[in-house]
């Protein structure tokens, strides 16, 4: 097999702020792509970052390779992964994949290849790593954000039940491109409308809407390695997805 005959593997990375875990995370990336019979490719999405962020993803383009998109200021993310998903589909083909994943180092590169296991066992277009199946490991996370995952899990597979999936809110996926493709064509630019956290979830009940075939593996999160605090506003991303909740639940998604 050549080079150029491999599947191509993107790793989506938003980042803001992550000067101190991108180059651990980087690191274990790089000693993936060694073992890796994949293409795998590196884009970064630079969310208005005010550290050193750019310059490391930059500095690391010598031995990795490694894209760079971005923006001047922080808008969320929601454009990083509107970018991230815009940047696979015109650069990568159907069977191509899309994996994202949090640019903290909680998430282990290694279950990448536990995702595409999956997606090709279970012949999936999109595979989630869960919270919520056996063998899972969580560790660092309080109870509060613990209780909040399950509070949603509950809610939105009451609401919104997608076959195959317990965990709506869960950042780490893989998606086929050609999956991807599909669905930003009819949705017509409008694919990711949302600006925070519940883009996420918009993202996978519009797939699930378009017909996708879901899977998931356990997840293993190391919440305990996180170098910086976080930065997400627990509270105000509840309320936000109870309001969508409700809404995508009387309006649905409309294409444009």
């Amino acid at each position: 097999m050549t080079a150029d005959s491999r599947r191509r593997v993107f790793i989506g990375l938003p980042a803001y702020n992550e000067e101190i875990a991108l180059p651990r995370l980087l690191a274990r990336i790089e000693r993936l792509i060694a073992s890796s019979g994949d293409a795998i490719t590196v884009v970064i999405y630079n969310d208005g970052s005010t550290d050193e962020t750019a310059p490391i993803a930059r500095a690391s383009q010598d031995r990795l390779p490694l894209v760079l998109l971005g923006c001047d200021r922080n808008k969320g993310l929601g454009a990083g992964l509107r970018a991230l998903v815009e940047y696979a589909v015109a650069t990568g083909n159907d069977d191509d994949v899309l994996v994202i994943m949090d640019c903290d180092d909680t998430h282990d590169p290694s279950q990448i290849a536990d995702l595409l296991a999956a997606a090709a066992t279970a012949r999936a277009e999109v595979v989630i790593a869960s919270r919520f199946r056996r063998g899972a490991m969580v560790q660092g996370v309080g109870r509060f954000r613990r209780l909040s995952a399950l509070g949603a899990m509950a809610l939105f597979k009451l609401g919104h039940p997608v076959r195959g999936v317990w965990d709506y809110t869960c950042g780490y996926r893989a998606y086929r491109i050609g999956l991807l493709r599909a669905t930003a064509s009819a949705y017509a630019g409008h694919l990711i409308r949302e600006s925070g956290f519940a883009c996420m979830v918009e993202l996978l009940l519009k797939l699930n809407a378009g017909g996708a075939r879901f899977a998931e593996i356990p997840l293993r999160l190391r919440y305990d390695q996180k170098p910086t605090e976080s930065k997400m506003d627990v509270g105000g991303n509840i309320r936000r997805l109870l309001f969508l909740l409700i809404r995508w639940r009387l309006r649905g998604f409309e294409p444009a």
